[in-house]
């Protein structure tokens, strides 16, 4: 899809900036007016004609006059929109590019006045005039301006961001052994951040905090999600929960925390999408867990490609992530492996060297088949492997993992 670039010219530019930021994340401002990106929002609201009446009644709302021109160039954008007609709220189609003027685009003053002797006055006529005459005239330099007669400039939107993070700090009056009594003035650092975000366009998923400490030189956190997001009270709570887990281990003197800049989320999901929990909400929970059981114990789980006892381990940065699934595409099963912790205890027959019959305390039944025996380990050098298992199929039962460990017998789990 051919990107897109809305330009309004108006002296209100703080008004601009508002309405620029109802249609887009990437903004530029301009001396005269403000630039942003609008691709993708034909699906939404339609054609570029269509677009532009959008922002021409968002003018309207804030009772902001304004010339509105959209096209698929930074330039072709900015030098419609440039056009003034005289008219209130008003929106150029870039149909109309060809009839500009030339003294509108960026050629010197010599040349515009041996054009107009020329009788060429408009762009129409200067795209009538073989290209490589002109380069052979005005040197390759000319070659800028005839990409943008031809509406194929490569000048980028550029947006009015200096650093890609912002800060905040705050000095305290006397020290703070407990870091709860700082969450009210760490949600009015958390407010001031968040505004200066939003008024760029963007959002964070990636705070630093530090803090100096009266006998330590200090500490810091690095706290992520895997989503954007400027809502204050789960940036709150997550970073109350993530502290507690690893809180300072001395008084605490100041404290400073940089915000780094992200794509904001989108606001609308796939008509057909399967309805989840709130990213935030899982996010909360998943570290509430943490703070109970302990943060090597929660995570998603991670197979290894090793033969280990429990070949997995668990992620505890990594949230779990959804699939959506198309009724059209053939479907697989997929084979998990549930442990039992701890493993059970069982009685094993076998006969001839082959596994017959396996009782435990929930169930018995004979042995359909089997696989192993594994006697190995991929970390062999950590460790000796004390343990022989097979992969086993009960009849009427399902599939197990059995354990030998010297004279005794063991279920480790069962294959789901």
């Amino acid at each position: 899809m051919a990107r897109l670039f809305a330009c309004i010219i108006s002296p209100d530019i703080e008004s601009l900036r508002v309405i620029a930021r109802e249609f887009s994340y990437l903004i530029e401002t301009l001396d005269d007016g403000v630039l942003f990106d609008v691709s993708g929002l034909e699906r939404l609201i339609g054609d570029r004609d269509s677009i532009a009446s959008k922002i021409v009644e968002a003018l309207q709302q804030q009772n902001t006059q304004g010339s509105v021109a959209i096209a698929q160039t930074v330039d072709s954008a900015c030098l419609l929109a440039r056009q003034k007609d005289g008219s209130v709220y008003e929106a150029h189609s870039s149909d109309t590019f060809t009839k500009l003027p030339l003294s509108d685009l960026p050629i010197e003053q010599d040349s515009i006045n041996v054009f107009n002797d020329l009788g060429l006055r408009k762009v129409e006529d200067l795209l009538a005039i073989p290209h490589e005459d002109l380069i052979g005239r005005y040197g390759k330099s000319f070659r800028d301006i005839i990409d943008i007669i031809e509406q194929k400039s490569s000048t980028i939107l550029v947006p009015n961001v200096s650093d890609w993070h912002v800060d905040w700090s705050y000095d305290l009056d006397l020290p703070v052994q407990d870091f709860e009594q700082l969450i009210f003035l760490l949600n009015h650092g958390f407010e001031k951040l968040f505004v200066s975000i939003n008024e760029l366009g963007l959002s964070t998923e990636h705070l630093d905090i530090a803090f100096k400490l009266k006998a330590n030189p200090s500490k810091s956190y690095e706290i992520k999600t895997s989503f954007p997001t400027l809502e204050r009270s789960f940036w709150l709570k997550l970073v109350n929960l993530r502290i507690s887990l690893d809180p300072p281990q001395a008084e605490i003197i100041s404290v400073s925390v940089r915000a780094h800049f992200t794509k904001p989320r989108p606001s609308q999901y796939g008509m057909y999408a399967v309805a989840r929990p709130e990213p935030e909400s899982l996010l909360l929970t998943v570290n509430k867990l943490k703070k109970l059981v302990g943060i090597e114990n929660v995570g998603v789980p991670e197979i290894l490609n090793k033969r280990l006892a429990e070949p997995f381990t668990l992620n505890a940065d990594k949230l779990p992530e959804g699939v959506e699934s198309n009724s059209a595409e053939p479907q697989f099963p997929k084979l998990a492996f549930t442990f039992y912790r701890p493993p059970r205890h069982a009685e094993v027959i076998y006969r001839d060297g082959r596994l017959v019959f396996i009782r435990t305390r929930n169930f018995d039944g004979y042995v359909n088949g089997y696989s192993g025996v594994w006697k190995g380990s991929s970390s062999w050098w950590d460790k000796p492997w004390k343990t022989q298992e097979w992969d086993v199929e009960i009849e009427n039962r399902g599939i197990y993992r059995l354990c030998k460990l010297s004279k005794e017998w063991f279920l480790l789990g069962e294959y789901d």
